[in-house]
């Protein structure tokens, strides 16, 4: 059976370390009021605890991503808890979503990894049906490209990236699209061999010549790293190293590795993080 002709692109988004903080935090969660679309991003979030500062910037950040979204004139986007699904008309509206996403997430303190396919999708039905007693949500959606994006996000790849999936890379066109290969280590096994990802660090400077990257980017990785159970360091210690390749291709000398461990200039006091200040 012939597959049919796929031009949908989807874009799959995952929180990093969403399971251990409802693990560690689970009875914080009275604490959590729903997160409408009014928000504005970056304002200071209401929880005090990592778990619901997470969960909040991560569902803001979403939603700036529905609303650029909407703007670009058709698409689907569907959220639920940690993750979402993004369907996506063109590449260049793919890739531009999710380098806007992920920029804010991160600078937002809220670890995410994202794959990117091209496949088939299909839309049957969504339901919701709720009483005093009983409530009941139905998804019905499906494809190829949910698959494969889904596939190439859990791939095995460690850190905060956007990964491509190789169906997408006859597609590429290193001068039209931020792109960079993955370099892992060789006792890395892939689920899905994945071998580029996006390059989503601001490519522009401060105009009072400052960084970006250094003024907000890397502090906002080690905060990340510091909030993280030491098994799991490693996801941004490989963010760290892919950042520099990114860095390289807009061509800035890498940042130091001892400067990104003594880096001390915000205080984050119990739990309650907001947006470091680029001054």
């Amino acid at each position: 059976m012939t597959e049919p002709f796929e031009t949908t692109y989807i874009l799959f988004v995952d929180m990093l370390g969403f399971s251990a903080l409802v693990e560690r935090e689970g009875d914080e969660l009275n604490e959590l009021n729903p997160i409408f679309t009014g928000v504005e991003l970056y304002s200071p979030s209401p929880a005090e605890s990592l778990l619901g500062y997470r969960f909040i910037n991560f569902h803001r950040c979403l939603n700036q991503a529905r609303i650029r979204l909407q703007n670009m004139g058709t698409g689907t986007a569907i959220v639920f808890s940690d993750s979402a699904f993004f369907r996506i008309e063109t590449l260049d509206h793919a890739i531009h979503l999710a380098r806007m996403l992920m920029f804010e997430l991160v600078t937002s303190a809220t670890p995410v990894r994202m794959g990117l396919a091209r496949g088939s999708y299909r839309m049957l039905r969504f339901l919701t049906d709720s009483s005093a007693h009983v409530s009941f949500h139905m998804s019905q959606f499906l494809g190829t490209g949910i698959v494969r994006a889904y596939q190439t996000e859990s791939c095995g790849v460690p850190g905060l990236r956007i990964l491509l999936h190789p169906n997408l890379e006859a597609m590429l066109n290193p001068n039209g699209f931020p792109i960079i290969p993955i370099r892992p280590s060789e006792e890395l096994q892939l689920n899905v061999p994945v071998q580029y990802e996006v390059n989503y660090l601001d490519p522009e400077k401060d105009p009072l010549g400052q960084d970006f990257d250094d003024c907000l980017s890397f502090d906002c990785l080690r905060y990340m790293m510091d909030d993280t159970d030491q098994p799991l360091k490693y996801h941004y210690i490989e963010t760290f190293k892919s950042w520099n390749i990114m860095r390289e291709q807009l061509g800035r000398i890498p940042y130091p590795w001892q400067k990104f461990l003594d880096r001390d200039e915000y205080d984050y006091s119990h739990g309650i993080r907001e947006r470091p200040s680029a001054s």
